[in-house]
């Protein structure tokens, strides 16, 4: 199993483990976003699972996110683009070239973006040995394939949003820290800390140097409360949804995020401030 299996198309479940709770999420026939919460002492979890999916059967393709401390990354601007044999053949190279280690003791996959002049080729690699620790977590359950984290929480804002704005700095925080990440032209800037928001914030534009034109930011319900909304910039936008947000982030990847429908309940874009505490 590589990062992501590029030729795997069954019924696509983004998964994510919060303590004893395995959150699930999936799009159905309709292309509609579903979710259910199964805690993990249930016994055979996808048994309790197959009676939700709209396929009734055990071809599932399930997938979990990295953080990206775990991984090494790079960017490369190519003056052409490449076909998916020399993405293949590039990333071989700069991984051989880059790094200390074997390549058979490595997984990688790589993202291509087009530009007006020229190619953008993000590259991450993980070692197998890290990437097996972090699909044990979620035995007996098999994950399908691994994505970054912040690969996801992109998604997820993205699919929110209905919109893929970049200079946008989007900022995540659950009980494991904080993400902050921003989509530009030539990279992706990404930044982690076990700080707060703020913190994590003016540790970013202290690292990248480029304007931001907008902050959009979600946290977890659990923590929320009026005290951390009321420190926060006026300016930045939180977004609230029903959806557990890196199971969707994951249940999104490869996916069209145009045809996505989230109406279960529509976003909430909600100012930082005037918040009750019995709100939260």
């Amino acid at each position: 199993m590589g990062i992501a299996n590029r030729k795997q198309r069954k019924q696509q479940i983004g998964v994510s483990k919060q303590q004893d709770n395995l959150y699930f999420v999936w799009l159905d026939e309709l292309h509609k976003v579903q979710s259910i919460c199964l805690n993990t002492q249930q016994k055979d979890i996808f048994s309790q699972l197959l009676p939700h999916l709209p396929q009734k059967n055990s071809q599932c393709c399930f997938v979990g996110a990295i953080s990206p401390h775990l991984t090494w990354s790079k960017t490369l601007i190519l003056p052409q683009t490449l076909n998916a044999q020399e993405c293949e053949q590039q990333c071989r190279f700069i991984l051989q070239k880059e790094l200390p280690i074997p390549l058979d003791e490595l997984w990688f996959d790589y993202l291509t973006t087009p530009l007006k002049q020229g190619f953008r080729l993000d590259i991450t690699a993980i070692r197998q040995e890290s990437a097996n620790a972090e699909l044990a977590k979620y035995l007996p359950l098999k994950l399908t394939a691994l994505d970054l984290l912040n690969h996801s929480i992109l998604r997820a804002f993205y699919a929110i949003l209905g919109q893929e704005p970049i200079n946008t700095l989007f900022l995540y925080q659950d009980q494991q820290g904080c993400l902050a990440v921003c989509e530009r032209l030539q990279q992706r800037q990404v930044l982690q800390s076990q700080g707060d928001l703020s913190e994590l914030y003016q540790q970013f534009i202290q690292r990248f140097s480029e304007t931001i034109e907008q902050v959009y930011v979600y946290q977890t319900p659990d923590m929320l409360n009026s005290h951390t909304i009321e420190l926060q910039p006026k300016d930045w936008q939180r977004i609230e949804t029903d959806f557990p947000f890196i199971a969707l982030g994951n249940a999104l990847w490869q996916t069209d995020l145009k045809l996505v429908d989230l109406s279960l309940k529509p976003p909430a874009l909600l100012p930082l401030v005037n918040r009750e505490s019995g709100d939260v």
